[in-house]
């Protein structure tokens, strides 16, 4: 019995540690693309 309740919490660790490795890799990933969207140059626009 006690064996089978380690066993549950290495998969459970296991679970929470790739749901938090995916968070923080979506997180950089957004951060990533705003601050290469701020290095390119703004196109002037003409519609006014």
């Amino acid at each position: 019995m006690l064996e089978n309740f380690m066993l549950s919490l290495g998969i459970m660790w296991q679970g929470m540690f790739g749901i938090f490795a995916v968070i923080l890799l979506i997180t950089f990933l957004v951060m990533f693309i705003q601050w290469f969207e701020k290095k390119l140059p703004e196109k002037p626009s003409n519609n006014e």
